[in-house]
């Protein structure tokens, strides 16, 4: 069977994986120059920087199927976040301490014993065996279900940093079940970053296509059940497989926008090099402070705090999410972060500023299922994380349940 692929990011690239192994004449579309989509690592100078911060979550489930994690050389980030209250340098902790005892007291003297019971009872409603599974049913806001969750406001203002910098959402309309689920992920697994950079997974996905035909630089302007159109010029297949982002899926497919409108998530990474880091540890440190008087900075995390790099030279990174994000302000960023840092900011060179337009998906709160009911939309198969959820979890799902819509078993590792 002639099988079609539109879009080369981690969903497209295991869909094609699957369908080459099965003995099917498979075709790749990619619009940009190189595949990978949206994990993307740039080169530059000393460094790879990620476009956004990423993290890898290793109790995925499709990430153990699909992805060897060893073979990336990977660190993991700590079993913690620490918070900045800039106008006082006040630093509160929360960790996991089911996972890392030591966290223990800190959290407890950071959010009180009353939020140390409930953070407890939330994790210990996690599970391991199903991440996904509070997605089977009605759930409110993440910004809704902080406060049933009646977590203090002074928690909240360490939770919904956080969860802004997951979802790229500054208003916390994301469902609640996908905050239960990355908590479970968090809980039961590492957050780690590759050695290369989080471009270093697409990239393993990408060394598995031996057979498949793959055409960049292919902007595909329509898709039907059979054809895919290139320049005007129209390639007949068996089937095709839509595996884009929601914005493209949306404008190439407009049936899609009766589900909802997306909303663009945008997200910018602010880079400076410093002779010496700020922080030490491998984590973030949020901002407990963002979105109240103009503070836009949403975490700091540095990126060579986990692996290897010239001596002193660090990189820094502060991330911004939603309207900050789309038009960044270097020497506003910086200015801030020195009300974090103190003086020592002002050595710092801004190096590089990333930003990632639609970076996620918006899924609709009303949703209560972890996977879209529809697949097959006009005859095309749609995969992607805007038919899951915005994670890789989400993503490699979609392509799975399209394999097996193929009857094409999954590819061993």
């Amino acid at each position: 069977m002639k099988i079609a692929v539109v879009g080369a990011g981690v969903a497209g690239m295991a869909v094609a994986i699957g369908c080459e192994t099965a003995g099917h004449d498979v075709t790749l579309f990619e619009a940009r120059d190189k595949l990978g989509g949206r994990m993307e690592t740039l080169q530059h100078g000393n460094h790879l920087i990620d476009a956004g911060f990423h993290v890898l979550h290793t109790a995925y489930p499709t990430v153990k199927r699909w992805i060897d994690v060893d073979a990336l050389d990977a660190k993991a980030m700590d079993n913690c976040t620490v918070t900045i209250h800039p106008p006082t340098g006040r630093k509160r902790l929360l960790g996991d301490a089911l996972r890392s005892p030591r966290y223990l007291l800190p959290t407890l003297k950071s959010v009180g014993i009353g939020d140390g019971l409930r953070f407890f009872k939330w994790r210990m409603k996690t599970s391991s065996k199903d991440l996904e599974r509070s997605m089977d049913q009605p759930s409110p806001t993440i910004a809704q279900g902080l406060q049933q969750r009646r977590f203090r406001s002074s928690t909240r203002r360490v939770l919904e940093p956080l969860f802004a910098g997951i979802t790229l959402d500054p208003s916390l309309s994301e469902r609640f079940a996908f905050a239960d689920f990355t908590w479970g992920a968090m809980s039961h697994g590492s957050m780690v970053v590759p050695r290369e950079g989080i471009g270093a997974v697409p990239n393993q996905l990408a060394q598995r296509l031996e057979k498949t035909k793959v055409i960049l630089n292919a902007v595909v302007s329509e898709v039907t059940a059979s054809k895919v159109t290139v320049n005007d010029e129209q390639h007949v297949f068996d089937q095709v497989v839509l595996a884009v982002p929601q914005h493209v899926a949306s404008s190439l497919l407009p049936s899609l926008l009766g589900e909802h409108e997306p909303v663009e998530r945008c997200t910018s990474t602010v880079v400076f090099r410093a002779p010496r880091p700020p922080f030490r540890q491998p984590r973030l440190l949020l901002n407990e402070t963002w979105g109240l008087d103009g503070n836009m900075v949403l975490h700091v995390h540095v990126p060579t705090n986990l692996h290897s790099h010239p001596q002193n030279e660090h990189w820094v990174a502060a991330t911004l999410v939603g309207e900050a994000a789309l038009h960044p302000d270097e020497k506003a960023v910086q200015a801030e972060l020195a009300t974090w840092f103190g003086d020592q900011v002002h050595q710092w060179a801004h190096t590089v500023t990333t930003t990632v337009r639609h970076a996620l998906p918006h899924i609709d709160p009303s949703v209560h299922e972890r996977i879209a009911s529809q697949l097959d939309v006009d005859g095309i198969l749609v995969v992607g994380d805007h038919r899951t959820h915005p994670s890789v979890q989400g993503a490699l799902a979609s392509a799975e349940r399209a394999l097996a819509f193929l009857d094409i078993p999954l590819p061993r590792r």
